[in-house]
């Protein structure tokens, strides 16, 4: 896996120098980006193929909603009726510019509008960007995407949880493995790399998710809903 870096310096590359056509390899070409298998076979159905905690979405009118896409973020539209592939692409300048295929050159990549707005069936079917993908190996769950990609995966037992909240010197597993959730989403301070048995409440990105996804009063606090928000399933 690449990270945000490593894909926007391979997109990049791919500009210049590709290893292969790209022509109507849009999903491909966004996902190979940070080394994921497939996910989808458009962009499309790839969308819809994505847990809905990984999506941000937002109607193509939305300014702000375009100005807050973070670099490196994979962006969706699903196309005017559903026999369109639809079309993903990756931000590069938040608010400026992504990366795509096929839009100035059949087959090439190129640093573009990041609304698309020659593409009008496509800017129009916008439906919102993701920060992380699934998908699943040997019937087991596994997080990928635009993430450090700390947790490992194992969802931790809502109880644990609940006593490591009670006591928040409690340096167990499952508040590493929340602590390393939290991380890959986004949360907590740049480049926490949470320690296993050292990793104690994790208070500021608890708040954080919390303050995005959750409208509770005691914001440090993970509930049910944040649990299932998470980790995809209900405590």
């Amino acid at each position: 896996m690449r990270d945000v870096d490593g894909a926007l310096k391979w997109l990049r590359g791919q500009s210049k120098n590709p290893t292969q056509s790209w022509n109507n390899l849009c999903q491909s070409l966004s996902r190979q980006s940070y080394g994921m298998p497939p996910y989808g076979q458009s962009a499309r159905i790839a969308w819809f193929n994505i847990s809905s905690r990984f999506k941000h979405e937002f109607r193509y009118d939305d300014k702000e909603a375009w100005a807050g896409i973070p670099a490196g973020a994979i962006i969706y539209s699903i196309g005017p009726n559903s026999s369109s592939a639809g079309h993903a692409w990756v931000c590069n300048e938040p608010g400026q510019s992504a990366w795509s295929n096929d839009y100035q050159r059949p087959g090439k990549v190129d640093e573009v509008d990041i609304k698309v707005r020659n593409w009008s069936n496509i800017y129009k079917n916008t439906v919102g960007w993701v920060d992380g993908t699934q998908w699943y190996s040997d019937n087991s769950g596994f997080f990928e995407g635009l993430s450090t990609g700390l947790w490992d995966g194992k969802v931790p037992p809502y109880e644990n949880l609940a006593a490591a909240d009670v006591d928040r010197t409690l340096a167990n597993a499952a508040v590493w493995r929340l602590s390393c959730a939290l991380a890959d989403l986004g949360h907590g301070a740049k480049g926490w790399q949470p320690v296993k048995y050292e990793q104690t409440w994790p208070v500021k990105a608890m708040e954080s998710f919390n303050e995005k996804y959750v409208n509770m009063p005691d914001k440090s606090v993970l509930g049910p809903k944040g649990y299932e928000k998470i980790f995809g399933i209900s405590p």
